[in-house]
């Protein structure tokens, strides 16, 4: 073997045993990288590592489930100096009883965990399939399995990833805490006005059994790009997106009615997406951990259920909001009873210029169905 590999690997912390058992099985690329994201010798059983942290062995088993791992079997050592150090710094992170008070369950830091972990492994699971496809097309070149591993110190360089994550944290943080923080009535934190869109591809289901996994996987991608482009450019967010659906938020009615009329059009001209439907409703939603709840965030999810392909369903409080507004058309439709809900009133939106090509100034059109 490489004698600058087998250095590399043993200064992080990686055995001879290991180092053989990896070479036998051609598995040299993956120990390297292994090493590269954790280094350190594993020496600790479980408990060894939340002892040596200072923390309550259940609490230190909540916090590792919370990530989203399963119990280490108790005489297993693999747990390292990292992992002691990353039970400390959150202990030390809730300490104060700004960001995490004095509950000796520590409930509230489980529950940051959890939050936190399930956000990284999106991130996770994208960054792994860059690096995944690199090297099989290294593979697919003709280097052996060590010599990608020879690559791996410099091709993947961790500190630079890892502060570009820090960077974005800490933009997405800066703007949350001033539109929650800087709003009229900062003692409301915990409720925000804001208008809630949902928007889903028609025929997803059966596109799903139909399409190859790499065909459906270019959807997928393709319409996450869409959303994810055309909300941030109307000023919106998106909350969340569930395969073929996405939850965004505006401030303002009138952007979110444009972004669902854009996503619904775009959908439409697109040589990979099936046509899109949407729903929206505004007024007061519960904000709890990046996700929104309330009788807004229902009602705008059960419009996406009702709306025809390339349509946009609006609550009648969206339309009290924008029916003065010249860049919208309306149509009114019939009642609805929801379940769960009850009977609503329902309109249709429309660009202006789609239901009065004439109509570009004044009040917004109203038509009747």
């Amino acid at each position: 073997m490489n004698r600058s590999l087998r250095n590399y690997l043993r200064r992080r912390g990686a055995t001879p045993e290991e180092i053989s058992k990896a070479a036998s099985e051609e598995r040299l690329a993956l120990l390297a990288l292994d090493r590269q994201l954790l280094p350190g010798r594993a020496r600790y059983t479980f408990a060894e590592a939340a002892t040596r942290a200072g923390v309550d062995v259940e609490v230190a088993r909540r916090l590792w489930r919370a990530l989203g791992f399963p119990d280490s079997p108790d005489d297993a050592r693999r747990f390292s100096d990292t992992d002691v150090d990353a039970l400390i710094t959150l202990q030390r992170r809730f300490a104060s009883s700004l960001l995490g008070g004095t509950d000796p369950n520590q409930a509230a830091l489980v529950q940051y965990v959890r939050v936190i972990g399930g956000s990284l492994a999106k991130i996770a699971e994208v960054q792994s399939d860059q690096v995944v496809k690199a090297i099989l097309s290294a593979r697919d070149a003709g280097l052996t399995d060590e010599q990608i591993a020879q690559l791996v110190p410099e091709a993947i360089d961790w500190e630079r990833m890892s502060r570009l994550t820090d960077y974005g944290l800490r933009l997405q943080l800066r703007a949350q805490l001033w539109r929650k923080l800087a709003a009229e009535s900062p003692s409301g934190v915990g409720t925000e006005r804001l208008s809630v869109g949902f928007v889903d591809l028609v025929g997803y289901t059966a596109l799903s059994q139909e399409l190859e996994p790499e065909e459906l996987g270019a959807l997928v991608t393709r319409f996450e790009e869409l959303a994810y482009d055309t909300v941030a450019e109307h000023g919106g967010r998106v909350v969340k997106t569930i395969g073929d659906e996405v939850m965004f938020v505006a401030e303002e009615a009138s952007a979110a009615a444009r972004i669902a009329l854009r996503l619904t059009q775009s959908s439409a001209v697109d040589d990979i997406l099936p046509d899109a439907r949407a729903g929206l409703d505004c007024g007061d939603v519960l904000a709890q951990e990046g996700d929104y709840y309330g009788p807004v965030v229902n009602l705008a999810s059960r419009l996406v259920e009702l709306a025809r392909p390339g349509s946009v369903l609006a609550s009648s409080t969206v339309h009290e909001v924008l029916a003065e507004h010249s860049s919208f058309g309306w149509d009114r439709l019939r009642s609805r009873r929801i379940r769960d809900i009850g009977r609503v009133e329902v309109w249709k939106l429309e660009r202006a210029d789609d239901t009065n090509p004439g109509n570009h100034e004044g009040s917004g059109t109203v038509r009747s169905s």
